[in-house]
């Protein structure tokens, strides 16, 4: 079910009287540092893991780590509420906390626990952080099946080793967007050391740029590499639901950050998950801007937001406007980004 907007009110940046963020099928959110980006994506990962026990609002836990009710609360006065909520095909969830002093838990005081509907949407939410790990040199296998990869990528190899039918789109995936490497799950070949140490699997990856290609471990590759295989696993591993993404852009190369939005839109149009990323790349919404001119993917898909602050410190959401010519239609606000890439000039590949 597609997720059609976000409430937040009170969580740093944002004022207690809460306000409503639209959504699409692609969301991409832009700003400047600590205006509230990061704040508006955890809204979900929030009550997700606060769904274990919904009337105590758990700041800090397996996907956010929020810190206390005091240091994520407006102005970091513990006498504000804090407001989280998102609607959905046919649901709504706004649940408004306050600091309970004599319990020093942050209660639910409006609003109630998710519906079973709502729970079952919280469930397909797959937020990947903005440091993603590099795989451990071995994984231990037969965990049981899942379609999650973590917030760190921390379960992708173990994932990737149980279906080879995701691993083998996993690799044409970093075949298409040009990474120049692909996965290889490799298994110990001794019926003793599995009996000593268990099963367990290694991620290597094969260099295909030389020939024949040449085996390497993923800790002995650009940093960008272990950082996007996440996000790509999980953009071909979900099966509905909604992807949330802090910057997948991280140490990657321009022509790569271009790439990682064809990888959105392909997951977006062919509707195995809602994506909301969290980006500082120009050369990523340029791509995406230019797919809507040469109509790969519809305007009415996409959101643009941008978030900044108020001169009181206060952070608002504004939507920027995409036409069908894929133009922002006032452009950037601030002159957010000073250039523009040759890709937005007509008659440029």
């Amino acid at each position: 079910m597609l997720i059609t907007d976000l409430i937040v009110g009170g969580l740093r940046a944002y004022a207690p009287q809460p306000i409503t963020v639209d959504l699409a099928p692609m969301t991409l959110v832009f700003g400047a540092n600590s205006a509230g980006k990061s704040s508006l994506l955890s809204v979900l990962p929030l009550l997700q893991q606060t769904a274990v026990q919904p009337e105590i609002l758990s700041m800090s836990g397996d996907l956010v780590e929020g810190g206390t009710f005091r240091m994520a609360v407006h102005h970091h006065d513990e006498s504000l509420p804090m407001t989280l909520g998102f609607s959905f095909d046919g649901g709504h969830v706004e649940n408004v906390y306050r600091w309970d002093g004599s319990r020093r838990a942050a209660i639910l005081a409006e609003g109630q626990p998710a519906s079973s509907a709502a729970a079952r949407v919280l469930s397909q939410v797959y937020f990947l952080g903005p440091m993603r790990a590099r795989a451990e040199r071995t994984t231990a296998v037969g965990l049981g099946g899942d379609l999650y990869v973590g917030p760190a990528g921390e379960d992708m190899a173990a994932l990737l080793f149980e279906r080879p039918e995701l691993l083998e789109e996993v690799n044409r995936w970093c075949q298409r967007l040009g990474l120049g490497y692909r996965i290889r799950m490799l298994t110990p070949i001794s019926h003793d050391i599995v009996i000593s140490a268990g099963d367990f699997t290694v991620l290597a990856l094969e260099d295909i740029r030389h020939d024949p290609p040449v085996l390497v471990s993923p800790r002995a590759v650009g940093y960008g590499v272990g950082q996007l295989l996440p996000v790509i696993t999980q953009c071909c591993l979900s099966e509905g639901g909604t992807i949330i993404v802090e910057q997948p852009e991280v140490h990657l190369h321009p022509r790569l950050q271009s790439a990682v939005a064809d990888l959105f839109i392909d997951t977006v149009v062919t509707g195995r998950a809602q994506i909301l990323a969290e980006t500082h790349s120009e050369h990523l919404v340029l791509r995406v801007l230019r797919r809507i001119r040469e109509g790969a993917l519809r305007p009415d898909l996409l959101k643009v937001l941008y978030v900044d602050l108020h001169d009181d410190g206060g952070a608002f959401v504004r939507e920027l406007e995409v036409d069908d010519r894929g133009e922002l239609v006032d452009g950037w606000p601030g002159d957010f980004f000073d250039e523009r890439l040759a890709e937005v000039l007509p008659g440029l590949a």
